[in-house]
């Protein structure tokens, strides 16, 4: 009490004194400025202000970096060893975390590590932004597009959360939102995000963008592509609401991204080279190998873009792609990089935030369902939705032609060349070319599972519709040793950290109340109603 009481009378007493020289020394305020730190006036020219944080906020979408390994662990444990390893792109080199873990479905542990990642430090971010941008509505509106690209896949993950009194003053505490309002007030944020662009009609803090350098137009495209992305999400859930969004994503003037170069990315721009984690979980920890799953569908196929994602091994004088399964027991036996399939990837490879052909495939979908997707049939956008992955991946056109027509190739057998008992046959018999006398379900895994060998590696995205849909079919586990009731093909949701309940017991006792179930990871989120 007696330090609080000297601070204070300090702190009242240096106000008197500084006016009393100032009245004598006219300069005497630019004497004792510290020229080497920015003052309030110098961060609002030339937007430093809000573009001083805009590029942080930007690389919370997806955790990179350009030094340290922080951001690298930021992304292993909530996106590598979680929905990547669920979905069956990546698998531990050797499973270290057995019981304790994402791979085996121990998830309690990395519960509030994984918020924070996911919604934590991007709604901080946000907040700091928000006050930097009350008097810049199109800075705001770009706020806002950034802020649901992160947080959504927080929803999707735990399912209610914290959202709508995020920020606001006197809300001490996080108060929980029912998911269903989460993504109602996601998409019409998105919604109002467009409009609020397209008004102001300017391009937003070039200098500090690394995502499209300001272009506001690209900004659109991207709110619009999202928006189409959390529409078809809750199809399952509340049709009426999906319909209305995605074609409204669609039918707004500035449009859906449609070439492969609008794509959004994390990779570099205004002055800042980031580098992707992967490289350092790859390469220096050693820590991820080929999926089983990716490997059945990309070798079965015939599929050239394995060789844009993975790199050949040799064992026994054989060179090929040889991959792993997930929920194996802890074993050294995958450990050589030489002998299984590592990720081809670089420093310079960019982080994808949403590719160009997720949003073929979800337009493909909508078509399907007899939604006005633009002008186009399903069988357009699925098969423009293939071409344009074959593009990004740097792949010729006529590649892509012949793989489309192709209907004789199935997904191929995973032999196992060390353990022969995780061998298994391939989880599904679905060709690659339309068949337009198939049944809608037949022809919905087509779009899903091509989207799913499209968005690699976003593992977080494809387990998101794999839990929607049901597609693409991967194996069951090899081991379950859960903490949190997990079963069959694996969790459906993340349970809430013991963190949580000890400091915010009573929002989160209504949190578990919104989720409709136990908070384990066998209890589904919202919007997953499908009967599979």
């Amino acid at each position: 009490m007696r330090n609080y009481i000297k601070k204070a009378y300090i702190y009242m007493v240096v106000p008197a004194m500084s006016l009393t020289f100032t009245a004598c020394q006219p300069d005497f305020e630019a004497i004792n400025t510290d020229h080497r730190h920015p003052t309030e006036n110098d961060l609002l020219k030339d937007g430093l202000k809000a573009g001083g944080y805009l590029t942080t906020f930007q690389q919370s979408i997806f955790p990179v970096g350009s030094s340290g390994t922080n951001y690298v662990n930021d992304y292993q444990i909530p996106y590598t060893l979680a929905g990547a390893s669920w979905i069956g792109y990546m698998a531990p080199a050797q499973n270290k975390w057995v019981g304790k873990g994402f791979p085996t479905y121990g998830l309690r542990a990395w519960s509030n590590y994984t918020y924070n990642v996911m919604a934590g430090t991007p709604l901080r971010y946000w907040m700091d932004f928000k006050k930097r941008t009350t008097d810049d509505a199109a800075a705001f509106a770009l706020a806002q597009i950034i802020k649901v690209a992160a947080v959504h896949k927080a929803t999707d993950t735990f399912g209610p959360m914290p959202y709508s009194q995020t920020g606001k003053e006197g809300v001490l505490q996080s108060v929980y939102d029912s998911q269903q309002d989460v993504y109602k007030q996601m998409l019409r944020e998105l919604d109002e995000a467009v409009a609020t662009l397209d008004k102001e009609a300017h391009n937003i803090l070039p200098q500090y963008d690394i995502i499209y350098e300001g272009d506001y137009k690209k900004w659109m495209k991207f709110a619009n592509s999202l928006m189409l992305r959390l529409a078809m999400r809750v199809v399952y859930a509340d049709e009426a609401l999906a319909k209305t969004y995605a074609e409204k994503a669609i039918s707004n003037p500035q449009g859906v991204f449609e070439v492969a170069k609008d794509m959004a990315q994390l990779s570099k721009g205004a002055g800042v080279t980031l580098k992707n984690p992967l490289v350092i979980i790859n390469n220096d920890y050693n820590d991820v190998r080929m999926g089983a799953e990716i490997y059945s569908y990309l070798k079965g196929y015939k599929d050239p873009r394995i060789a844009s994602y993975f790199v050949q091994a040799t064992i026994g004088g054989v060179t090929d792609y040889y991959a792993v399964r997930t929920n194996l027991p802890s074993k050294t036996d995958y450990l050589d990089k030489k002998s299984f399939s590592t990720l081809n990837v670089e420093n310079s490879t960019p982080v994808y935030i949403m590719k160009t052909s997720e949003v073929y495939f979800l337009r493909a979908e909508g078509a399907l369902r007899n939604w006005n997707m633009g002008s186009g049939t399903a069988q357009a956008f699925y098969e423009k939705g293939i071409t344009t992955s074959f593009e990004e991946n740097g792949l010729a056109a006529s590649a892509a032609m012949a793989y489309v027509a192709n209907s004789t190739a199935k997904p191929a057998k995973y032999v196992d060349p060390v353990n022969s008992e995780y061998s298994k046959d391939a989880a599904t018999d679905i060709t690659i070319k339309w068949t337009s006398t198939d049944t809608f379900e037949k022809n919905l895994e087509r779009i899903i599972t091509q989207k799913y060998l499209a968005i690699y590696p976003d593992g977080q995205e494809a387990w998101s519709e794999f839990r929607r849909t049901g597609y693409p079919k991967i194996f069951t586990p090899v081991l379950i040793a859960t903490d949190a009731d997990v079963a069959g093909y694996g969790p459906t949701r993340i349970p809430y950290s013991n963190e949580e309940y000890n400091k915010n017991l009573e929002n989160i006792t209504k949190a578990v109340t919104l989720l409709g179930g136990a908070d384990n990871g066998a209890t589904k989120v919202w919007w997953d109603k499908k009967k599979k």
